[in-house]
């Protein structure tokens, strides 16, 4: 009896698992589907896209030739940025290393914005691993710009600015997760991100000569620069229901890099250090600046996506990203200003000091929701017995969230059509020198920036119209060693 219970058990199972396989081979159609009639709307409706490096140029070199649409397929150090399950979803390690840059093109009224150059070294690896068969694995990756480990920059809030490509590439990113793979089909990471911001305070003293400034002067400064990190968590998910099949979803947290910058000349009250002197006459003077902005901030994001391999050969994936950028902080931030210069009776007609300075306040930002859709390919174009050559190409379509600029603030940003395409050679016979892979990926991206125009409600707006467009061409090389 206890054998037929477990033969009837057997049966059932086998025909439980058939029909998920013929529902998962069902759903796979539809959701390719969905995800491209998704894709279809966005762009044909478009709302009005950006963030840190990995927002804005992408990670690794073969996530960003494959328009980084990698959620549901991923599993080398890029997982750290895409989706920190991928982690676990193979058995060797890997070390990789590489180099990126973009070079945006950007102007305002016909005239180049001087957006910076982003350019760096990226390099990562994967440690896999097995506890009584559980299998876990950790993973890190970094990106370090080449002309900065950080910038913080501020601007007037009457100057346009390009909001989304200014300050938020010029960053030193970290990351570190780890994955667990409890079942074959199912692959849980998770873990944190960090990112760098910024304090500063400047003092200075010393006597200032108002008539002979150039050889009367003699002044002192000190300048206290606080770099610190920032940390905000990221989990995903890899289900992968049958071969040639599998879906992805991942968490993104929100962050906000805060710059403050305190500037000092002198101490309040009679007894400053700081003196301006005309002539034989000696004025106590203190001044005090306190500028507070965010001077990049990432909202909080949710990918889906899924991967086809109608062949081993061959592969399809889709995804779409919600971006709360509804959450957005502005830039304008809060400054206050103290000027304290105790003038003497005999120089009241000449100096003239205001009693209040009227500082700045926030400006909201009111930035709206977006979904951007992702498409990217891989291909086998040529293999032997030592080597496979792949190919890729990819695309994605970013709706500026940024309103209409037609009150006093002036952030520009247009949507952002970007291309991509990249080839990757990896080297499989390498025994006895390594007992693995080695490998390259090559990856070139073009993006399109189509005109925007700000018109001024006011007619004596101090900046008026302005029209924005541009182009972004960037290319890198990741080299990935692996061992199994």
């Amino acid at each position: 009896m206890d054998l037929r219970a477990r033969v009837l058990s057997s049966s059932r199972a086998a025909v439980s698992a058939c029909a998920k396989t013929r529902l998962a081979a069902g759903l796979a159609p539809v959701f390719f589907a969905a995800v491209f009639f998704a894709a279809v709307l966005l762009v044909a409706f478009p709302g009005r896209g950006h963030a840190q490096p990995m927002d804005t140029y992408g990670l690794g070199s073969r996530a960003i030739a494959m328009g980084g649409a990698v959620t549901a397929d991923v599993e080398d150090y890029s997982a750290n940025y895409y989706n920190p399950a991928g982690l676990a979803r193979g058995a060797a390690t890997r070390i990789s290393v590489g180099w990126f840059g973009a070079q945006p093109r950007l102007q305002l009224n016909g005239l180049d914005s001087g957006v910076d150059p982003v350019d760096g070294l990226t390099t990562g690896l994967v440690v896999p691993g097995t506890i009584d068969g559980f299998r876990f694995a950790f993973g890190i990756a970094v990106h370090l710009p080449d002309a900065r480990i950080s910038r913080t920059r501020s601007l007037p809030r009457s100057r346009p600015r390009w909001e989304l490509f200014d300050n938020r590439p010029q960053r030193t990113f970290l990351a570190s997760h780890i994955a667990i793979r409890p079942f074959e089909w199912l692959t849980v990471g998770g873990g944190i991100a960090f990112l760098s911001l910024s304090a500063n305070k400047l003092s200075i003293r010393g006597d200032i000569d108002a008539l002979v400034p150039d050889r009367g002067t003699r002044l002192e400064h000190d300048l206290n620069a606080d770099l610190t990190t920032i940390r905000y968590p990221q989990a995903g998910i890899q289900v992968d229901p049958m071969p040639g099949l599998s879906f992805g979803l991942v968490y993104r947290g929100q962050f906000a890099l805060d710059s403050t910058l305190q500037a000092q000349v002198g101490r309040p009250g009679v007894d400053s250090d700081t003196r301006l002197h005309v002539g034989d006459i000696t004025i106590p003077a203190y001044f005090d600046l306190l500028s507070q902005s965010v001077n990049a901030f990432v909202p909080q994001q949710l990918s889906l996506g899924g991967r086809w391999s109608p062949t081993p050969q061959f592969r399809v994936n889709a995804e779409v990203t919600w971006v709360n950028w509804s959450a957005y902080v502005s830039p304008i931030g809060r400054s206050s200003i103290i000027l304290d210069i105790a003038v003497p009776p005999e120089l009241a007609d000449t100096i003239r000091v205001p009693g209040t300075i009227v500082g700045s306040e926030p400006i909201a930002a009111n930035f709206q929701d977006r979904f951007v859709p992702r498409v990217g390919v891989e291909g086998l174009a040529s293999s032997a017995s030592n080597y496979e050559l792949l190919v890729r190409g990819g695309a994605f379509y970013e709706h500026s969230p940024v309103p209409d600029q037609t009150g006093l603030s002036n952030l520009v940003d247009t949507d952002r059509l970007a291309l991509s395409a990249g080839a990757g050679l990896r080297l499989t016979e390498l025994r006895p020198v390594l007992d693995g892979w080695l490998s390259f990926d090559l990856h070139l991206q073009w993006a399109l920036l189509p005109e925007r125009i700000a018109r001024k409600s006011s007619p004596v707006d101090p900046v008026g119209d302005w029209r924005a467009s541009g182009h972004i061409f960037g290319g890198g090389l990741t080299m990935e060693v692996g061992f199994r």
